[in-house]
């Protein structure tokens, strides 16, 4: 196991990956306000909305994905190689992020698009799954106090098939497409569903 203060590092990093990415996703935003097109604040906004709906969605998908990780970094005592890496392909899924909100905002949806964006999530909650995963099978990566059973991981396995789901919806019925990602409405009741079954077993 790593020393504390290289847990402490990596968390910092992974923090200051997710606040760089939320930056990035307003770029498009200035660039636009930038151009000379000599019209009024009214019209660029409304000529625009695609921008500016890419990117409210991108931010709320980040800070939910940070909020995500940070609950499970906090039953988190100390990290191993395997551990490291699964967390920077998370990071490396988060850097994307800002990419396939300008594919949206530029290409709507296209099929390609839908399914490089909703992809680009799957690939950063089924990373979270696996470092829940890890916790709770590796005893020495867990916070002291922090038992296996103290660690969820239906609530991150849940999201992970439910974004497959939409992922495969959004894409195969071009009418759906970004539409799929209301499926993420029924976690809740599907972590339910899943505990109580679990309960009964």
């Amino acid at each position: 196991m790593r020393t504390e203060r290289g847990l402490d590092r990596l968390v910092t990093f992974l923090d200051a990956v997710v606040a760089i990415a939320i930056t990035l996703l307003v770029l498009p935003l200035v660039e636009v306000l930038a151009e000379d097109r000599g019209e009024d604040l009214g019209a660029v906004l409304s000529g625009n909305l695609e921008q500016f709906g890419a990117f409210a969605l991108s931010f709320v998908v980040i800070a939910r994905l940070w909020l995500a990780h940070h609950r499970i970094v906090e039953s988190v005592g100390a990290y191993d190689v395997l551990f490291m890496w699964v967390n920077l392909f998370w990071a490396v899924t988060i850097v994307l992020l800002p990419f396939s909100t300008q594919v949206i905002a530029e290409f709507g949806a296209d099929r390609l698009s839908v399914g490089l964006y909703i992809a680009t999530i799957l690939a950063s909650s089924a990373a979270m799954t696996v470092l829940v995963l890890l916790l709770r099978r590796r005893a020495p990566l867990r916070r002291h106090g922090v038992s296996a059973a103290d660690i969820d991981v239906a609530s991150s396995a849940v999201v992970t098939g439910l974004l497959a789901l939409a992922l495969v919806l959004g894409v195969v019925f071009r009418s759906v497409n970004f539409y799929a990602m209301f499926l993420l409405f029924l976690s809740g009741p599907a972590e339910r569903l899943v505990h109580h079954v679990r309960a009964r077993g």
